[in-house]
């Protein structure tokens, strides 16, 4: 009798994956040979030691599969960074007189399932926890998740005894004018091969999560790839801190530090067709849009881009009535790439649609 198919039954409603239930097995194993060394085989384990035994893999369970609850909600919740309505802004002078003005898209996040998450984007996440101190602040890189894409989202705190001089967090916005005192610029985000050389950069949004306090914030970098990641194996992130203003120079003065850590493994991709060469990169964490070879996309590609979905529904990425943007981060060059607010079943997704801007409106099926 294989004795390892009651413990499986008995550690089956933790869905433990099929590596944890193995080390559960072969540590029990280990346990119970030494402890009946000598001893005639039996047929079954004690209870007792079955109860060991759900103990040792709900720990395990816990860490593979909790180890990044936190930051899936963070940056694929709606309560770190809530959803917000769009709005017509107005900027105008002393006497009244609007100066410019723009439409800001609305944003529509949803609630983070973690353990879903965790099973979407599992080969592609990673934990860091490497911190640097720049003129005073301390920045500590915490989680990230990549896609074969190279398209992704990292956490990082920063913490500042003196309160973030000249900084402002409205709602997950962060303004920072170092021109007017503020302290800190927008980090860098590069990509390095595995020899360490610098290979391409990465165009990134980020956000501020609700909560932290005066003196300490965490911050949700989304980001996208300008070129091909296909040789990356390293991500450089690079704070930097204005320290002052040279005015004979018209120079601001930094101070800068940077985090360097391995990538071990991408979210996969799957690629859907459209007509006439064109295709769609889809991942649970983004999406790529190409155009057949030589064709190019324009300054304004798509104003509409939706994931039609096997249930019926819908999720917009981007959408001109009424105006939104799920799409956090979105860089344009030879391809459009665009960052998820959420994460997204592509087994779920049955056709991407886009439409509007300056390429033909088409539909992407698998």
């Amino acid at each position: 009798m294989n004795e390892r198919v009651p413990i499986r039954r008995a550690l089956a409603p933790l869905h433990a994956s099929e590596d944890t239930l193995e080390e559960v097995l072969d540590m029990i194993a280990e346990r119970e040979s030494r402890r009946y060394a000598g001893h005639s085989a039996r047929r079954g384990l004690r209870a007792g030691l079955i109860a060991a035994a759900l103990v040792l893999a709900l720990s395990v369970t816990a860490y593979a599969i909790g180890e990044y609850t936190g930051f899936f909600e963070t940056v694929f919740g709606n309560e770190d960074i809530p959803s917000r309505q769009g709005e017509h802004v107005l900027y105008t002078d002393g006497d009244g007189n609007v100066v410019s003005e723009y439409d800001l898209p609305g944003q529509e996040r949803v609630p983070a399932d973690p353990d879903a998450a965790q099973a979407l984007v599992s080969g592609g996440t990673g934990s860091v926890g490497a911190s640097v101190t720049v003129a005073g602040v301390t920045f500590t890189v915490e989680d990230f998740v990549i896609d074969a894409n190279g398209l992704g989202v990292l956490t990082y705190t920063m913490e500042d005894p003196e309160g973030f001089p000249g900084v402002e967090f409205d709602g997950s916005a962060i303004r920072s004018n170092p021109l007017s005192g503020g302290s800190l610029l927008e980090p860098r985000l590069t990509a390095r091969d595995g020899s360490g050389e610098k290979i391409g950069w990465m165009d990134s949004a980020q956000f501020a999560a609700a909560g932290g306090t005066g003196t300490k914030k965490t911050v949700a970098l989304y980001f996208a790839p300008v070129g091909s990641m296909a040789d990356a194996a390293q991500l450089e992130l690079t704070f930097s801190v204005a320290t002052g203003y040279d005015a004979a120079r018209s120079e601001v003065q930094v101070q800068e530090d940077s985090v360097v850590f391995p990538l071990s493994g991408a979210v996969p991709a799957e690629t859907l067709t459209g007509p006439e060469g064109w295709t769609a990169n889809l991942s649970p964490v983004g999406l790529v849009i190409a155009p057949p070879a030589g064709t190019p996309l324009g300054d304004d590609p798509f104003d509409d881009v939706t994931l039609h979905m096997a249930d019926g529904t819908a999720v917009t990425v981007k959408q001109t009535e009424p105006y939104m943007d799920n799409a956090t981060a979105e860089i344009i060059g030879e391809t459009d790439a665009m960052v998820f607010d959420r994460l997204v079943d592509p087994a779920q997704v049955e056709s991407v649609a886009v439409s509007g801007g300056n390429s033909p409106a088409m539909t992407f099926t698998k």
